[in-house]
């Protein structure tokens, strides 16, 4: 069960939180300069506080500090996209902030909220929207995936930084161009918006991963004509007979 803290520690957290934040990542933003240092120290403090007063930082563990740390600079470009989101379900009566998938565990879990489609998780930076992926709550089965696939994506953005973001945009971009591309030479056209789909989402080295992680990736919404083959390497370990899998929508 999650801990109910009192205000005035999480008060004192979100203090402490928010200027440690805001020094890392002002003193990155030094890096281009005095208006950037300025922008970089809010976003990162807006983190802080959010992270604070919610106490997701697991400050005892090492893993703890470099999520904080990311979070602050390295991170930052999607750390400032997770504010973004974050505020936005702040706005959202029915986004409903999960305490007991988030705290201390370096993650904001919203139940419902932003999405960008329906029935899929969505994530940036530290932040995981729409966790139950169209369910009526989230259940603590529902736990694994958030681990092994969305936390992956915040862990992703926390290691490659703005590459993460850089990787995305054009792995889009270019399975546009496939999917459509394969759409038209097919004589026997499979469904256009599946094939993009396919080759700019599925496709994506850091869903492969995550898909993969999650055991998902066989038994996932992929269109076979454009769908990665798991290497021969990397064998699937099956599943264990009294609770088959079922492939649970992500992004």
């Amino acid at each position: 069960m999650t801990a109910n803290p009192s205000p005035v520690a999480r008060s004192t957290e979100a203090v402490l939180a928010t200027a440690g934040a805001a020094a890392l990542g002002g003193a990155l933003g030094l890096l281009g300069g005095w208006p950037l240092a300025i922008a970089t120290g809010v976003s990162a403090g807006i983190n802080g506080a959010f992270g604070g007063w919610r106490q997701v930082y697991g400050w005892r563990t090492a893993k703890g500090w470099f999520a904080f740390v990311s979070d602050s600079t390295w991170g930052l470009l999607g750390t400032t996209l997770g504010n973004v989101l974050n505020l936005v379900n702040l706005a959202r009566p029915d986004s409903s902030y999960r305490a007991d998938f988030s705290r201390r565990q370096n993650r904001h879990v919203f139940e419902k909220g932003a999405c960008m489609k329906r029935g899929f998780a969505f994530t940036h930076g530290n932040v995981i929207s729409n966790a139950s992926t169209g369910r009526e709550s989230l259940v603590e089965e529902r736990r694994r995936f958030i681990d092994r696939h969305e936390g992956l994506h915040i862990w992703q953005n926390r290691i490659f930084g703005p590459f993460y973001q850089v990787v995305y945009l054009a792995w889009f971009a270019i399975g546009l161009v496939a999917g459509t591309g394969t759409w038209a030479v097919k004589r026997e056209k499979p469904k256009l918006k599946r094939l993009v789909e396919t080759a700019a989402y599925y496709d994506n080295p850091f869903e492969f991963w995550a898909y993969k992680r999650d055991d998902h990736w066989e038994d996932n919404r992929a269109d076979p004509v454009l769908k990665w083959r798991r290497p021969r390497w990397l064998k699937r370990k099956p599943a264990p007979s009294s609770s088959p899998p079922t492939a649970p929508p992500a992004a």
